[in-house]
């Protein structure tokens, strides 16, 4: 099978290369087009192509690259990538749209206008959609879903435990967290408001914990975020080490105790699956994509963010029973495996491109 990704960014955090991508990458004959330019040396067998932000360059590379290969499967993974698509094939060559297939990232109420119209293009030109979970589904307004329902599906995201496992297996003695504070907090995503880490600092402006945070991500944000950080009791030590590779973040979550996303709205995260897999406790916002992963019973307080002393509660039980957090690490290993594991997404995409080929075929 020969398969067009189609992708906006390639970096450390691109859901459409590292649960993709490397997902199929042994099975797959892929090309990786992204329209910005990537910051990130790709797996040997993965051909890359990029726009270099220049969206005309983007067109022309796509209609070439289609012009002089017959893809099986192309599998858009952005409005804008899906914009670039439709007007490469314009006007002569729009049958390919039915060996297509759009995945939908995130929530529909947390994307942009803008994103939301090209998105909605997308998803009337293709022949498949698929969610990245229930709640992204559910997300999408009943208007838009009487049009596109009967080929809208949801597959659940799927996080590569392996990995966890190789870095766990091969970690240096080099430690992240430097060992001195009694609990050990990670927070990991872009530093934006949807991310709503802000949350976070303003509860530990309340109390005094001894307690090291660390955030991985770039936003927006992070100068607002660094200054209010400065105005938090000198017993807890916060740290913005911007966005770092995979691996990396995976080191991060194996030594931390617990890890924090307070986001006002998600697709699927997959940095809380990783996190869950990892060993850490979760303290999650009450959004629907939160809900749909359900951490067991005892690793996770979901709390109510426009209510400070929720998420002052929680750190407080943390630092009240951090001898029981470290000692249960291992309790949501099997679950996130058996429910969200990276096997079960590719094996329901592979569902979906082998029914693109079939259609295509018969026609």
């Amino acid at each position: 099978m020969k398969l067009l990704r189609l992708a906006t960014t390639l970096n450390p955090t691109s859901a459409p290369y590292n649960q993709f991508s490397l997902g199929f990458r042994s099975t797959i004959d892929q090309t990786y087009c992204s329209l910005l330019k990537n910051d990130l040396s790709i797996e040997n067998g993965i051909k890359l192509f990029h726009g270099d932000g220049s969206v005309l360059k983007m067109i022309k590379i796509v209609r070439n690259l289609i012009t002089s290969n017959k893809y099986d499967v192309i599998h858009i993974h952005s409005g804008v990538m899906g914009i670039i698509l439709l007007l490469a094939v314009f006007p002569f060559r729009f049958s390919i749209l039915n060996s297509t297939v759009f995945t939908l990232h995130n929530s529909w109420n947390i994307i942009k206008l803008r994103n939301q119209v090209l998105n909605l293009i997308v998803m009337f030109a293709v022949r498949k959609i698929c969610t990245c979970g229930k709640s992204s589904k559910d997300s999408i307004p009943g208007v838009i879903n009487f049009f596109i329902g009967n080929k809208t599906s949801a597959i659940v995201n799927g996080f590569d435990h392996f990995r966890i496992d190789n870095v766990k297996n091969h970690k240096t003695t080099v430690t992240h967290f430097n060992g001195n504070s009694s609990i050990r907090i990670l927070c990991v995503g872009a530093l934006n408001d949807t991310k709503n880490q802000s949350a976070l600092l303003e509860a530990l402006k309340e109390m005094s914990i001894d307690a090291e945070v660390i955030f991985l991500g770039e936003g927006i944000n992070k100068k607002h975020l660094i200054d209010s950080a400065k105005e938090i009791d000198s017993c807890s030590n916060i740290a913005f080490k911007g966005r770092v590779s995979r691996n990396l973040t995976i080191e991060h979550m194996l030594e931390a105790d617990v890890s924090i996303s307070l986001s006002k709205g998600e697709g699927l995260p997959i940095a809380v699956l990783e996190s869950m897999y990892a060993g850490c406790f979760q303290i999650l916002s009450i959004i629907p994509p939160h809900k749909e992963i359900l951490p067991p019973s005892g690793r996770c307080i979901f709390i109510d963010t426009s209510r400070k002393a929720d998420i002052v509660s929680s750190l407080n039980f943390i630092k009240d029973n951090i001898h029981l957090v470290r000692a249960e690490r291992s309790t949501s290993r099997e679950y996130t495996m058996n429910n969200f594991g990276l096997d079960i997404m590719l094996r329901e995409y592979m569902k979906v491109y082998d029914s693109l080929i079939s259609h295509r075929d018969s026609i």
